[in-house]
């Protein structure tokens, strides 16, 4: 079985586990845990992830910067079954929510390339073209 849990700082991974179940109306797609609450360090988030992790099932981690400390200790957990992914954003982890429930094939590469397409000014887009979008 495929899971998505998504770990950021504070409660932004909570923000995304609400929108995600509300999106996909399943809310067994996507856990989250909100890292270095109560005065939790690394010791505790390594702990709670490791109760998440089962070698039987294939994890989708995703984190929300880079180089910041969640992602350094969730990097820690990666393997053939866990896949860490960062920078995320909403379209990224609404494609992979719902690629998981509908149990298609995943090309993190791809849902990537296309996550980052998301991501841009919107007074730079010309809007006096024809857009047979309407």
């Amino acid at each position: 079985m495929k899971k998505i849990i998504v770990i950021t700082h504070y409660t932004l991974a909570k923000g995304y586990q609400e929108t995600l179940t509300g999106l996909t109306s399943d809310r067994k797609i996507v856990s989250s845990i909100c890292a270095y609450m109560d005065n939790e360090g690394t010791d505790e988030l390594k702990d709670r992830i490791s109760k998440l992790l089962n070698p039987d099932d294939e994890f989708y981690l995703l984190t929300d910067l880079g180089f910041g400390s969640v992602n350094q200790v969730v990097s820690q957990f990666m393997s053939d079954n866990v896949h860490v992914i960062t920078g995320v954003n909403l379209p990224f982890t609404l494609e992979l929510a719902l690629a998981v429930k509908n149990n298609q094939p995943i090309n993190i590469a791809n849902m990537v390339d296309e996550a980052r397409q998301q991501l841009f000014q919107v007074s730079t887009i010309d809007s006096t073209g024809d857009d047979d979008d309407e």
